[in-house]
């Protein structure tokens, strides 16, 4: 046909373009390309995710108010099994939280990610999240920018180093945008996707992240997190009380990934018995029972987190919240349904060190930043969950804009990481 004629020959053509330019020339071209593209796909995901969360599920309950609760219970359900019934009938490997599927793409498959997997996550995951199922928006934003990174990259014909470079960069772009965290963004990639520092994309990926965010500027910008606290030094009390946390926080994420991997592998182990939807579908009235209860835990929680991380979460219901959204996570990312576990394991620390200051608050003669102790929390466990206390650092860095605060969260993250490192299966992204 006379368009795929000329999609091969244009494709040919900006191929050969790319050949003649030198090593910093691809290395500039990939990373504003390939950020720019995936920064647009995470905003547009985000988007419609919000607006599905916020309108669609807020409009269904208002329409029948007399059938709140069947709405509460059911619709987690509905979504987590419709985007599974996509996922097996479209592209099976968009399956997983996208996070340990891009990694496993740059370490065994060379770089290859299908292109369908960027329009089938999107829509499944948009489905499971939007319907209040419990999960974050980054793991799906990252396999979303890791396939727009190779899909450009096969049509370019690159090598398969620059390949993989090309999916590095586009998920670190779908994460900068996502979060509107362009710095922590960048140490995820190169800590988390590819374990190593030295590794000659850094460059791409810095580009892209400031190319991802830049885009999505003209749209009105990526979707940022609001919180700001500032952290007062109040003697050496501090350390004792910000290690405490550290050291409480760290079973917590570790509870939190091997629960999941273990709901997982018996979900995956018994699949061939149900349809497809069967298992996500159960997950979602389990998230939507637990949500009668604590309507916090539904979609990715950013309202709850943002609060925590500005001190406006407090009391002792913090700590049955943060269990709370392990449960629910767990039973909806374990049985099936699509989204990332990264944002509830911020969502499990900043409770958790809410929680905490509570407590501190009523055993010590302290002034408790609950904010400060909140973003400790949420650093703490992501650390634990993810092997990544570097990233988790200058994420409470991005997140507080507040130099000060990095001191008692390096002394906690540091602890939760040596507590956990040896004494815990392996992270997820590496089964």
């Amino acid at each position: 046909m006379p368009w795929r004629r000329w999609y091969r020959d244009s494709a040919d053509g900006l191929a050969a373009m790319a050949r003649e330019l030198t090593i910093n020339q691809q290395t500039i071209v990939v990373g504003v390309v390939v950020g720019g593209a995936s920064g647009l796909g995470a905003f547009f995901f985000d988007g419609i995710t919000h607006w599905a969360g916020v309108r669609l599920v807020d409009y269904l309950i208002a329409f029948a108010p007399r059938w709140r609760s069947a709405c509460i219970l059911l619709l987690p359900a509905l979504g987590a099994a419709i985007g599974a019934s996509l996922i097996k009938a479209f592209s099976p490997e968009a399956k997983g939280h996208g996070v340990d599927e891009v990694h496993r793409a740059i370490r065994e498959a060379e770089g290859h990610i299908s292109g369908r997997v960027a329009v089938v996550k999107f829509v499944a995951s948009a489905l499971t999240i939007g319907f209040g199922g419990s999960a974050g928006r980054e793991g799906p934003v990252i396999h979303i920018g890791g396939s727009v990174g190779s899909w450009l990259g096969r049509r370019l014909k690159v090598s398969t180093q620059n390949l993989k470079m090309l999916v590095a960069a586009g998920a670190c772009s779908g994460l900068a945008v996502s979060f509107g965290v362009p710095l922590a963004a960048v140490f995820f990639t190169m800590e988390v996707l590819l374990r190593d520092f030295a590794n000659e994309s850094f460059p791409a990926v810095v580009i892209a992240s400031v190319s991802g965010i830049a885009t999505t500027a003209v749209f009105g910008g990526p979707a940022h997190f609001h919180p700001a606290t500032s952290y007062v030094w109040n003697g050496p009390w501090d350390i004792f009380v910000y290690s405490a946390l550290g050291l409480m926080c760290a079973p917590l994420g570790a509870l939190y990934m091997g629960l999941l991997r273990r709901v997982e592998a018996a979900v995956e182990n018994d699949a061939q018995r149900f349809p497809a939807w069967a298992y996500p579908a159960m997950g979602g009235v389990v998230v939507g029972a637990i949500a009668l209860v604590f309507p916090e835990v539904m979609g990715t929680g950013q309202d709850t987190i943002e609060a925590a991380l500005v001190g406006g979460l407090g009391g002792w219901r913090c700590g049955a919240l943060t269990l709370a959204k392990i449960l629910a996570t767990v039973a909806t990312l374990g049985s099936g349904g699509s989204g990332g576990a990264f944002m509830p394991a911020m969502f499990v620390g900043s409770a958790a060190g809410s929680a905490w200051a509570t407590l501190a608050s009523a055993l010590l003669p302290l002034s408790v930043p609950r904010a400060a102790f909140a973003i400790t929390g949420m650093s703490c466990v992501v650390t634990a969950a993810f092997k990544a206390p570097v990233t988790s650092m200058i994420l409470a860095l991005e997140l507080s804009r507040d130099y000060g605060i990095l001191m008692p969260v390096m002394i906690a993250c540091i602890l939760a990481h040596l507590v956990t490192r040896d004494h815990r299966p392996t992270p997820m992204i590496t089964r």
